[in-house]
């Protein structure tokens, strides 16, 4: 186990998007503008594949075109455009001659004054006076150093990319950086309504806690909205402090209670007040019905609602129960985090699908109370959300006309895959981290992203009353099955196309994946998506019969329209069997994003007599344990909470909701176990958590099936787990009983 220390030192965030009061984290960075994307790289300062050759020439008429022809004929060259009577050329060069090359072969040629390449220029910036605005590496990123200790610097480039967004026209004057014609809603904790770098854009709000039009603090504890509200609109170019993504945007703060009642009051005020963009950088485990249906009227009020994605290290996609971040309504933009370096910072959720983009998180230099700053940073999705807050306020400002659904398709169209390609936004997000310029500059057209399918919902019960809640996926896979994906398994897999902007035409995608011997069918044409529209493909996939062990199938889909279109989307699929009396060892905790592994057991049918499954874990360090018929339990785990329960801490944010799963002891250490009596013909989904986040920590799963053929008294014997793993192996393949989906208290197809 690791010390206490450097578990806290490990975990970069404790500033969560919890239904919590808020606690502040330590963290910092910069950024340039990005290289010239026309280019296709990141590095090079001239555009490949040409030059610029000037013509040596006598005067006379036709020398410049003479020259040009045999030099173009000797080295295999072809003209682009000419300029000054032909003095000047643009060529391209052939496939196999690189720049440097081109120019040392022309250097020599009598025919060339000098040959050059075609230098990129870019247009002037416009940044800010604010004197801490050199820390703010989410908005300028020039590789700055790290705020703690030892920690990786920056890189450049990897950043919002304001500093274009703001100079429209190129001159180096902030000419878009806001104009006061949009309002977000903030709701948080409180907001210190007179800072001075917040007090110009302040607009009326009001106070659902103490119900009175004072949103500010009435504790030191109450500092989050402050921090949110700087990272949105802080008032920018004043020669104070900060920076905000929108320097001039209206903000109207609304204080809460941190439950739904006063957050649907704050909804309702926003909508009646005149709010464009509400930001919700808060969440928690509890399905609303009342919350994702206010949610709905502010999309029908053509209100645009921003929220953190959360802080659990968790793929949104499997099963996290976070919301609002979850909620499946079409204004919703749950927002992830990235570091420094361009990855999704280590604490943040995350999902391929269900994630729409990402924004810097980590180490952020925002507001503060007293008048003052977070110089040393503050972590958490918390300060990604408001930054595409502010962004998506400048779109409603210079495009008035936009819809909701134009702002999110242009906040998901500029997505970023990143710049370093180990560590892609855009593979756990489904458009990257949001670069600013191009959402203002965008040309309208399609934006085609995966549409999560509902595949079934299930009850939950509280003591006033049963709540039911939907169950998406991200993809379906069809197997007449268990719906897994499992060893040398011939399946389906069902894929939901939506287009939320323009219409497209001639839509086309070709899916690929990274396991080797994975086998998936050709392209599959997906025809016309109105603005709007989804369509469904199918696409058949193999799996390999020697695939085992634990792993998340990473498919990468790659969709094409008629005019030019391309996008990549990706999504993921866990697979991992589960054999009766068969235990498997796995690795956990490799990599920032790899805390949560879900394993699929079946049993296709059961002998006479009680049955009772049991589920044992064991590892060194901490590791749980839930076990779910039919669909992976839904979860919500602040994973690695600094608390000591044996000094009488509250227990840790740890949330399983669904009603019919079960859990392990909750040990300090990795042996658990779940026992299962009178188990059901079906699936079991087991998802083990590394919940102290112990980086390569390994740990072994077996589930075992024990039955009694005839009761005590009528002198029967137990058959042992070994015996029935043999009665079970010929129904343990791939068949799964139709009922699996259909049963009371679980997800219905």
């Amino acid at each position: 186990m690791p010390s206490p220390s450097l578990r806290r030192l490990r975990r970069l965030t404790w500033l969560a998007a919890l239904s919590l009061p808020p606690v502040f984290a330590i963290g910092p960075s910069h950024v340039v503008p990005n290289a010239d994307q026309d280019s296709g790289t990141q590095h090079l300062p001239y555009r490949p594949g040409e030059l610029i050759v000037k013509y040596r020439t006598s005067g006379k008429p036709g020398a410049a075109a003479a020259a040009a022809s045999t030099l173009k004929a000797t080295h295999g060259l072809s003209s682009k455009e000419a300029w000054f009577d032909g003095r000047y050329e643009r060529l391209a060069l052939p496939a196999a001659v690189d720049v440097p090359g081109a120019i040392a072969m022309l250097s020599s040629d009598a025919r060339v004054e000098f040959a050059e390449p075609n230098f990129l220029r870019r247009r002037h910036a416009a940044f800010p006076n604010d004197p801490l605005f050199p820390t703010q590496w989410g908005l300028r990123n020039t590789g700055q150093a790290n705020f703690a200790a030892g920690g990786p610097a920056g890189t450049p480039g990897a950043d919002l990319n304001v500093g274009n967004a703001w100079d429209a026209t190129g001159s180096g004057a902030a000419d878009r950086a806001g104009r006061g014609r949009v309002t977000i809603a903030i709701i948080d904790d409180a907001f210190q309504t007179d800072h001075p770098d917040l007090a110009a854009n302040m607009v009326p709000g009001y106070d659902f806690v103490d119900d009175d039009a004072d949103p500010r603090p009435t504790s030191t504890s109450e500092g989050h909205g402050t921090a949110v509200a700087g990272a949105a609109a802080a008032v920018g170019n004043n020669g104070r402090g900060v920076a905000g993504a929108a320097w001039n945007e209206r903000i109207m703060p609304l204080r809460f209670g941190f439950d739904v009642a006063s957050q649907l009051r704050a909804f309702d005020y926003a909508r009646r007040n005149g709010a464009q963009v509400i930001n919700a950088s808060y969440g928690g485990p509890g399905y609303s019905r009342s919350e994702v249906d206010a949610i709905a009227e502010l999309d029908a009020a053509g209100i645009l609602f921003v929220t953190s994605a959360g802080n659990q290290d968790s793929n949104l996609d499997f099963s996290g129960a976070t919301y609002p971040a979850n909620y499946r309504v079409p204004n919703v933009v749950a927002v992830a985090a990235t570091n420094r370096q361009d990855g999704i910072a280590s604490f943040s959720t995350y999902g391929p699908v269900t994630v729409p983009l990402a924004a810097p998180g980590l180490q952020i230099v925002t507001t503060a109370l007293d008048g003052g700053y977070t110089t040393d940073g503050i972590n958490g999705t918390s300060f990604s959300a408001p930054y595409v807050s502010g962004i998506a306020a400048l779109i409603r400002d210079y495009f008035p006309a936009a819809s909701v659904r134009d702002v999110k398709a242009r906040l998901i169209n500029a997505g970023q895959a990143g710049l370093d390609p180990a560590k892609p936004a855009a593979a756990r997000t489904a458009s990257g981290r949001l670069d600013a310029a191009r959402a203002l500059n965008l040309a309208s057209g399609p934006a085609l992203v995966i549409k999560p399918v509902q595949t079934g919902s299930y009850d939950l019960r509280y003591d006033s009353g049963t709540q039911t809640v939907p169950v998406y996926e991200p993809v379906v896979v069809e197997d007449g099955g268990n719906g897994r994906l499992d060893p040398g398994e011939s399946a389906t897999l069902r894929i939901s196309l939506e287009n939320l902007w323009q219409a497209a035409t001639g839509v086309r995608a070709t899916l690929s994946a990274d396991v080797e011997g994975l086998v998936t069918a050709g392209s599959v044409d997906f025809g016309t998506l109105a603005s709007g529209g989804s369509q469904t493909g199918r696409f058949a996939v193999q799996v390999p019969a020697t695939l085992s062990g634990y792993r998340q199938i990473a498919f990468t889909l790659a969709i094409s329209a008629d005019g030019g279109y391309r996008a990549t989307r990706q999504f993921r699929l866990e697979f991992g069997r589960l054999l009766a009396g068969q235990t498997v060892s796995q690795t956990i905790g490799n990599g920032l994003y790899d805390e949560f592994h879900t394993w699929v057991f079946e049993a296709a049918s059961l002998p006479a007599g009680r049955n009772r499954l049991r589920i044992q874990s064991s590892g060194s360090n901490d590791i749980d344990i839930f076990v779910r018929y039919a669909q992976p339990a839904q979860y919500s785990v602040d994973l690695d909470a600094d608390v000591d329960l044996s000094e009488g801490d509250p227990e840790p944010f740890y949330f399983v909701n669904v009603p019919d799963a079960q859990r392990g002891d909750r040990s300090r250490d990795g042996n658990e176990t779940v026992q299962i009596d009178n188990p059901q013909v079906g699936s079991y989904y087991v998802t083990v958590v590394n919940y102290d986040r112990t980086p390569g920590a390994t740990y072994t799963l077996r589930a075992d099936l024990e039955n009694t053929l005839l009761g005590p008294d009528d002198g029967g014997g137990a058959v042992g787990p070994a015996l029935l793993a043999l009665l079970l192996g010929v129904g343990l393949g791939r068949r799964l009983l139709a009922r699996r989906r259909g049963l009371p208290g679980s997800a219905k197809a």
